[in-house]
């Protein structure tokens, strides 16, 4: 995994692209504001960055009915477990951002209507048979977003 930042967007999306070389095969990029995260694997890759800071709207949480209904499976609705507030809209940030990672790693992000996959943030064990989904916090991307790989281990 490659972070990048940069506040000319044109540069970051050029540095990014440049990031996507022969070392692995798949290669998945995404992008928020100045930041870039770039990850690359033997097989099929998706990978998804939100910051935790950028204002959102309230109907951004586990908690609404709204986000509940449009947003996730009703799988999810039963998994999701009580949060308070903040952790509500956070879990629903990871939750949209896995989904589009795993979507980006299927090959056809457009294609997949919300609540009929099922994101990595809410699978038990973060896997889900040939399919292997990793958190990142800020810890991990050194500024305050969070981000899900999901990538195949067929081979």
């Amino acid at each position: 995994m490659t972070h990048l930042h940069d506040e000319d967007h044109d540069r970051l999306r050029s540095r990014a692209r440049r990031e996507c070389d022969g070392r692995w095969p798949h290669w998945s990029r995404s992008y928020c504001g100045d930041h870039a995260v770039i990850v690359g694997w033997r097989e099929r890759v998706g990978v998804d960055v939100e910051t935790l800071d950028r204002p959102i709207e309230t109907t951004w949480s586990l908690h609404d009915e709204l986000f509940r209904t449009t947003m996730m499976t009703a799988e999810e609705r039963e998994l999701a477990p009580p949060l308070d507030l903040v952790a509500a809209r956070d879990m629903a940030l990871s939750l949209w951002c896995s989904k589009e990672a795993l979507a980006k790693a299927l090959g056809t992000p457009l294609d997949w209507e919300p609540t009929r996959l099922r994101g990595p943030a809410l699978w038990p064990s973060r896997d889900v048979g040939r399919w292997r989904a990793t958190y990142l916090g800020p810890d991990v991307l050194h500024f305050r977003a969070l981000a899900w790989v999901v990538y195949d281990i067929t081979q």
